[in-house]
């Protein structure tokens, strides 16, 4: 097992060393400069003077790349433009909720996808069968970002007012707040110390936050949020998952012990 991880890892540093390459490569590659692409009709050229000066794109680009995997490497990806916030900082507030998303997306593929290739291997060549291929090929098929537009349109417009309407965006409902669970059992932390920072991140799951302190109504509407972009993700591993399953059941059902155990009186399943 050591020697396949350091195998994985070895093979990952030349594929992580092209994608900083191709990276430093495109923001310098953009026509206008970085400074047009980030300012817009701000920039103007005393303007990008000073900007360049700033963030170093005056340097020579030998230099710029050695800061630029400098800063990579120990973890500084700059400041956001439009949230003027360190990059590094928006990214532990948020991945939270990014790993939220995808293990409640691949809850529903698998929960989904097992059963529909499990009938569909049993009731082979059947009207179920078929419903259930059509649509996972469909599935693969649709992009992930038209099918999420399709889905808030349709549970966010066409069905607003009604019972099955859903949010298409954020995570909470306005006025609906999440108290962090540190703050409910009434523990503390210095300011700025690594420790409040990992409650926080903790805190940022909601739903795992939300169950332990009680918050249901917190819950329910933090699942609600996650419905839409949660199927939408789904979909494709979904589809993927039903059509490996069915494969993988035919095989088995075809196997010679399956065929002998039928022949010795053992009931198929209908």
């Amino acid at each position: 097992m050591f020697q396949y991880l350091s195998r994985r890892v070895l093979t990952a540093i030349p594929v992580l060393i092209g994608v900083m390459l191709v990276t430093f490569a495109m923001a310098r590659m953009i026509p206008g400069g970085p400074c047009v692409a980030m300012l817009g009709e701000k920039a103007r050229p005393e303007t990008c003077a000073r900007f360049n000066a700033e963030k170093g794109f005056d340097r020579p680009i030998p230099v710029q790349l050695a800061v630029y995997v400098r800063d990579v490497v120990t973890g500084d990806l700059g400041t956001s433009i439009r949230f003027n916030r360190a990059v590094t900082q928006i990214i532990v507030e948020r991945l939270p909720l990014t790993m939220e998303l995808g293990m409640v997306a691949l809850l529903i593929a698998t929960l989904v996808g097992v059963p529909a290739g499990i009938i569909s291997a049993i009731r082979r060549n059947s009207a179920i069968d078929v419903g259930t291929m059509v649509g996972a090929n469909i599935g693969v098929s649709m992009p992930v970002f038209w099918l999420g537009l399709m889905l808030a349109y349709v549970f966010a417009i066409v069905l607003k007012g009604t019972p099955f309407q859903l949010p298409p965006s954020g995570r909470l409902s306005a006025g609906v707040t999440s108290t962090p669970f540190f703050e409910v059992l009434g523990w503390s932390a210095p300011k700025g110390s690594f420790r409040l920072s990992l409650l926080q991140f903790i805190a940022n799951f909601y739903l795992f936050n939300s169950i332990i302190t009680g918050q249901w109504n917190v819950f329910g509407d933090a699942v609600k949020h996650l419905l839409l972009p949660s199927v939408a993700l789904a979909t494709i591993p979904m589809s993927i998952i039903a059509r490996m399953t069915r494969a993988s059941m035919l095989d088995v059902l075809g196997r010679d012990y399956v065929r002998t155990a039928r022949a010795k009186g053992l009931a198929s399943v209908k």
